[in-house]
């Protein structure tokens, strides 16, 4: 008897073929495409870089401990992502629908299972740079879950969120720090990434804005009844760490170089002109995405200063193509051009 042909057969991804681990994981590229988006690759530079530039100025030579730091913090980034867009199914509704779907199509088995080996691996990995490493590894896990989901769900309130958030730069700065025995909780260049990720953290709620007020979610740009006012104080927040820096700078707490981060201003200047002149969701958006670009060239450009050398600089080089790569590729999670509400505005 012929056999019937299936070579066009669309399978549905719950059904494909599996792996155990942990679970029933299914094994086709449409899953691995769907968790790497929702993983957020874009985002991995902030902790990897962080880590580096702690590595660096705890006096870190290895490149297997770079190798491995940057691993272990983008596999937790990762997963943070994933914990993230699954805990605002609410929300995304109106923010972020292509995520719904996305979700749907793996499964929440799927998802908890990805959840578990990217932790795991991150914990695994995580031995090979010491004891206090991994402590701190510990701490970023639990923020990293605990930012999105209950009972503490950081993000729902929003200084919380915003202390949450901040941990993005200062736990794998930290870490850095402790490869080579080091806990210092008073460095200065802790507390300036500490701070400008906590101020960075308002500028990716405004995209959100009309979302999450639908939803009743209290973010630090929900908590004014306008998104004009919200912008502005985010604008206004986002230029106190070039203040912070020079206060650092003058008590001799951090070394003269670092003044030179003051040369990022006019991209800062052309962010903040873009964030005030948005006037819709999508305009916002792009105003996050130039945020998101500024944000990690204060980053980079801090590590350069901290080790001027040609090594760093083609770090830096592989950090601007690993971004462009995704943003060309548009495999990142965040949707800029928002097709679904030229959609709805077609039908209204």
């Amino acid at each position: 008897m012929p056999q019937r042909k299936t070579r066009n057969k669309h399978y549905d991804t719950i059904q494909g073929p599996i792996l155990p681990v942990l679970g029933s994981v299914p094994i086709v590229p449409h899953t691995f495409s769907i968790l790497f988006r929702l993983s957020g690759p874009r985002t991995w530079v902030f902790p990897s870089f962080s880590f580096i530039l702690g590595y660096a100025v705890g006096g870190g030579g290895q490149l297997s401990q770079v190798g491995i730091g940057i691993v272990v913090a983008s596999l937790v980034t990762a997963a943070t992502n994933i914990v993230n867009a699954y805990a605002d199914r609410k929300e995304d509704a109106t923010n972020q629908p292509q995520r719904l779907f996305w979700l749907g199509q793996i499964g929440s088995r799927q998802i908890t299972a990805s959840l578990v080996v990217l932790y795991s691996s991150a914990v695994a990995l995580a031995i090979y740079l010491g004891p206090l490493f991994t402590l701190v590894l510990g701490f970023g896990i639990l923020n990293s879950i605990f930012y999105s989901l209950p009972p503490l769900r950081f993000k729902a309130k929003p200084f919380a969120s915003l202390a949450s958030f901040s941990g993005a730069l200062g736990l794998p700065f930290l870490g850095g720090l402790s490869v080579r025995g080091s806990l210092d909780l008073l460095n200065p260049m802790l507390w300036l990434l500490t701070w400008f990720m906590f101020t960075y953290g308002t500028v990716k709620n405004l995209p959100d804005y009309f979302g999450d007020m639908k939803a009743g979610i209290r973010t630090s740009a929900t908590i004014f009844k306008n998104v004009k006012k919200a912008v502005l104080f985010s604008s206004t927040l986002l230029s106190t760490p070039f203040m912070l820096l020079v206060a650092f700078v003058s008590l001799g707490l951090l070394e003269p170089v670092y003044i030179a981060d003051l040369a990022l201003i006019p991209l800062f200047a052309f962010t903040i002109t873009e964030m005030l002149k948005a006037k819709d969701t999508t305009g916002l958006e792009k105003a996050h995405t130039l945020g998101f670009f500024y944000a990690i060239s204060f980053l980079l450009f801090t590590f350069v200063l901290t080790s001027p050398t040609i090594q760093s600089l083609v770090m830096v080089l592989l950090a601007y193509l690993w971004t462009l790569m995704v943003a060309k590729l548009s495999v990142h999670s965040r949707v800029e051009s928002r097709d679904w509400e030229k959609q709805r505005r077609k039908s209204a």
